[in-house]
């Protein structure tokens, strides 16, 4: 086969590849086709003891991600949830501050949304646990957690309850800043970094 007959076959399996991938299910659309759009946001739970836990869940990547972090006084984890087409499943995968490691899967049971996690603290015994999620109210979400067996069931009743309430975004109020632009501390043009060798 010659370069000038190969050319249209290699071009139209681009055009094949390209519209494949263009029509690949992406997190977002799961999402939504589930329902569990509402879950993106801020969150605060206060514990019976008074303790607050915040958590959040935000978009990002094109909605092909969602990066995921919970804080509980010293304790502290971030994660990231998202499609493995190949395998259609939602995997998460996550981090804490003690040295812990989580890796899980998401599905729906109805209206709501399960997230199976193996936690792996970095004393190494392995705990499995289950949370549901489930929307009470545009702000307020329910979620209950689960011991999980080595078969993946979870036990008939939760070992613990607790009601989150959406977190509104704060205006801007700085002082001085009458534009109503949103400053960001942290930020530093890009043409003001030097590399120091």
């Amino acid at each position: 086969m010659s370069l000038r007959s190969a050319l249209p076959a290699v071009a139209a399996f681009l055009v094949i590849l390209a519209a494949g991938v263009g029509a690949q299910q992406k997190l977002g659309d799961l999402v939504t086709m589930g329902g569990f759009d509402w879950m993106v946001g801020e969150w605060v739970a206060t514990t019976d003891q008074g303790g607050k836990i915040h958590s959040f869940y935000k978009w990002e990547l094109n909605k092909n991600l969602v990066t995921l972090g919970f804080k509980m006084g010293e304790f502290e984890g971030r994660g990231m949830i998202y499609y493995v087409p190949g395998e259609d499943k939602v995997v998460q995968v996550g981090v804490d501050n003690r040295g812990g490691i989580a890796k899980g899967t998401w599905d729906a049971d109805g209206d709501k949304a399960v997230a199976r996690i193996e936690y792996t603290p970095a004393e190494g015994e392995i705990r499995r646990t289950a949370s549901v999620h489930s929307k009470v109210d545009a702000n307020t979400m329910k979620v209950e957690f689960y011991e999980v067996d080595s078969d993946g069931w979870l036990a008939e009743e939760p070992r613990g309850t607790l009601q989150y309430k959406r977190q509104k975004k704060q205006a801007d109020k700085k002082a001085g800043n009458k534009s109503g632009s949103k400053e960001k501390a942290d930020f530093i043009p890009v043409q003001e970094l030097k590399v120091v060798r």
